[in-house]
This record gives structure tokens, C-alpha cells and sequence, in this order.
């Protein structure tokens, strides 16, 4: 947005040089906003219709795939008998408590993991030593296969809410800590040398100077961890667990229950789309802020 403003001034500047009046000079800003506003929304036009064939490609192939035979509709079913699995669901009360439970964990994995991976990236940055002396243990710790640490967390805690937060959190620890470590040390180290000369406290220099810079990275990579926090709950689900849709999915394709299978995981996904866009507007905030 900076940028535009420059330019837009540089324009400004060349008009009145050309001797153009104060006048003919805002036509020809406003006109320059229209273009930009125009073509937005030529963009944004495309984007939605290729979106939308897609879509209707998708479903239309699978709807006329099932009513013709070419798959076999006990293992794959069809988009109306998936809508109405849907439907059903969402009008039952233990649906709800599995969703709750399923977002509950994913929310509070995300919540813990994020913020240990951001200090933990923190702490690495001021001091190399302690980074390359903790990268083998952590990479042996992130090398772990999730699906075996959670039926040693279920045996540890039990079937409740900690195992499936701890494996939402395990996967999510290690994508914070890897970008803002990365964040931290991009910085350009003119900035740090500037910063330096005009004395600044560490303190300082972090508030002011690392963590702004450090921010879009940062809540660029909540993006990625929400929705690997909505796979390792559902994950832990899967493996044992009261409540939750991981549990709901093992007991429906248990029985054979394809459509109401492939509509807990569309709802799922929308689960996850849901956090994506939610964090994905933090970080739209987060870097006009940093502008």
C-alpha cells in the first residue's frame, strides 16, 4: 500500500511538472482508483467462476460416474446420498458433542503448540549455542511417527481431552519453531547493525524492530498449523477416544456407512477451512500493520 502511495505521489508530482491543474490532477487519481477497483473485481470474478466449475465438475462427474454404474456406490456412494448424510447428522445432538470435543482439542493444540514454537524459536535465535546443541534431540523428537505417539498418550492420560490436544500441539510446536526461528534470523543484518549504533536494548530491538518484521511469517505459519491441528486430533480420535469426529468416522466406515463417512469428512474440511480463514485474516491485520 506504501508503494502505491509513492507512486501514486510520483504521478502527482510528474502531472503538476506537466502542468496539468489541481483539477484535471484528481480526475485522473480517480481514475486510476477505478482501473485498480476494476480490475479487483475482474479477478475476483475469474477466481469465483474457476472455483465454481470446478466444483460442479467434480460433483456432476460423480453424481453421473454413480447413477451410471461406473463405481460401485457401497464404497464410494453419491454426492445426494452424501448431502443427505449430512443433513442427518447435523440434526443430532452427539454430532455436536463430537464436533466440540474435535475442535476443542484442535483449538487448545494450536493454542499451546503455537506458542511454545514461537519462544522456543525466540530463545534459539538470541543464542546459537543452545540452538545446535537441543536441533538433534528435536529433529530425533520430530522425526516420531504422530500416529505411534498417540495410543502412548492415550495410555498415559486416557481416553479424554489431553491425548488429542498433545498430538494436535506435536505437530504444530515444530511448524512455529521452524518459521520463526527462520523469521528471526532473515532479518537484514544492516537493520541489526542500525539498530546497534543507535544503541537500542535487546528488549527494544526485539519489540520494535524483530517481532514486526517477524509477524507475517509467523501468523503465515498458524495458517499451515490450524489445519495440522484439526489431522492430529482427529488422529488421536481415531486411535481411542470418548468423543470426537475421528471416533465417529472409525465407528460409521465400521459399519459400512460410506455417505455419512464422506459427510463427517466434508465437514471436517470445512472445520478447517473455517481456521484457515479465520488466521488467514489475522494475517491480512498483521501485515497492513506492519506496513
Amino acid at each position: 500500500m506504501s508503494r502505491s502511495i509513492v507512486s501514486d505521489g510520483a504521478a502527482g508530482e510528474e502531472a503538476k511538472a506537466a502542468g496539468l491543474s489541481g483539477t484535471d490532477l484528481s480526475a485522473m487519481e480517480l481514475a486510476v482508483f477505478a482501473e485498480r477497483r476494476k480490475r479487483r473485481t475482474r479477478v475476483r470474478l475469474q477466481v469465483w467462476a474457476i472455483r465454481c466449475a470446478v466444483a460442479i465438475a467434480f460433483i456432476g462427474g460423480w453424481y453421473f460416474a454413480s447413477r451410471r454404474g461406473l463405481i460401485n456406490p457401497l464404497f464410494v456412494s453419491s454426492p445426494d446420498a452424501v448431502a443427505k448424510g449430512l443433513v442427518s447428522q447435523l440434526g443430532q445432538a452427539e454430532f455436536w458433542t463430537d464436533v466440540t470435543a474435535t475442535f476443542a482439542g484442535a483449538l487448545a493444540g494450536l493454542a499451546a503448540g503455537g506458542f511454545l514454537g514461537i519462544v522456543t524459536g525466540v530463545v534459539f535465535s538470541r543464542s546459537e549455542v543452545l540452538e545446535r546443541a537441543a536441533t538433534p534431540f528435536l529433529t530425533l523428537a520430530n522425526s516420531l511417527p504422530r500416529p505411534a505417539l498417540a495410543p502412548i498418550f492415550i495410555l498415559w492420560f486416557g481416553l479424554g481431552f489431553a491425548p488429542k490436544a498433545l498430538v494436535a500441539g506435536s505437530v504444530v510446536y515444530f511448524v512455529l519453531l521452524t518459521s520463526t526461528l527462520a523469521a528471526l534470523r532473515g532479518i537484514d543484518h544492516d537493520v541489526v547493525q542500525l539498530t546497534r549504533s543507535l544503541s537500542m536494548s535487546p528488549v527494544q530491538r526485539f519489540l520494535k524492530i524483530e517481532l514486526p518484521a517477524a509477524l507475517p511469517s509467523i501468523v503465515g505459519a498458524l495458517r499451515l498449523g490450524a489445519v495440522y491441528a484439526v489431522l492430529g486430533a482427529v488422529l488421536s480420535e481415531m486411535v481411542g477416544a470418548y468423543y470426537g469426529l475421528g471416533q465417529r468416522l472409525v465407528v460409521l466406515t465400521s459399519n459400512f456407512k460410506v455417505a455419512d463417512s464422506f459427510a463427517v469428512l466434508l465437514f471436517m474440511g470445512v472445520m478447517s477451512m473455517v481456521l484457515d480463514y479465520a488466521i488467514k485474516g489475522l494475517e491480512q491485520l498483521v501485515a497492513s500493520r506492519s506496513r
